[in-house]
């Protein structure tokens, strides 16, 4: 089996099973224990299981320009896995190409990222929706991530490691976590990060679903009191990106 097959049965078996697991062409899984992704059945900030009614999840491990839409658009289909979606692709900017590692790299522009998943959580008390990458080289610009133009919630660098032995010569290896909390679901989750040049995007995950109430999401009755403008003002396109 040549190492396309095996990825697209690998992706085949996951969208069915919800399983994590990643990294199929280079560098250290990030499930690993001691790294710094987490499956959401098994995280603080989750509480259910990839696949489940009611849920989005899609991730991507290696970038193939012709696995989405067409071989010139700068799109990517989940090619690790993806459960519940209507639509679900990664997309990079000008100059941004696919590496033999099949990374993401710039040689010198800035690197702009969206991943787009469309479906439907339902109604719930809070939709949380949860985004985990690994870079390897320069770091993303932090103050770039959002959804939908919203700042995350919460953020946090899960996993780092200065001088990285890779194919590129040793780099930071930077595994990142942001989660926002939503109190309604959206049409379309439209993530969007960046990055300068000599970035190397290595993997995406991208986890969505109701959960609880956070007890500190209600604290603060100013906050409350902008829910239903929020709602209002979200974005009413399901084909940004």
């Amino acid at each position: 089996m040549n190492k396309r097959s095996h990825l697209t049965l690998a992706a085949t078996m996951l969208s069915f099973s919800g399983i994590a697991s990643a990294d199929f062409t280079n560098g250290p899984n990030p499930y690993n224990p001691g790294f710094g992704f987490d499956a959401p059945h098994e995280a603080s900030w989750g509480g259910w299981t990839r696949g489940d009614a009611g849920t989005l999840y899609a991730e991507w491990d290696t970038f193939f320009d012709a696995s989405y839409g067409t071989a010139t658009d700068r799109t990517a289909a989940p090619d690790v896995g993806s459960a519940n979606t209507s639509n679900a692709y990664f997309g990079w900017s000008a100059g941004t190409f696919a590496a033999g590692t099949g990374n993401l790299y710039s040689f010198s522009v800035p690197q702009n990222y969206n991943a787009i998943v469309t479906g439907s959580v339902g109604e719930g008390p809070v939709v949380r929706a949860v985004l985990q990458f690994e870079t390897w080289g320069t770091q993303i610009n932090y103050e770039s991530i959002a959804l939908n133009g919203l700042a995350p919630t919460f953020t946090e660098q899960t996993y780092f490691q200065d001088g990285y032995p890779s194919s590129f010569g040793p780099v930071d290896l930077v595994h990142f976590l942001a989660y926002w909390d939503l109190p309604a679901e959206l049409l379309t989750y439209n993530f969007s990060f960046g990055s300068g040049a000599h970035q190397s995007l290595a993997q995406v995950a991208v986890d969505i679903a109701a959960v609880p109430v956070p007890g500190a999401v209600w604290l603060m009755g100013s906050a409350i009191l902008g829910l239903a403008g929020w709602r209002r003002r979200q974005y009413s396109t399901a084909t940004a990106g």
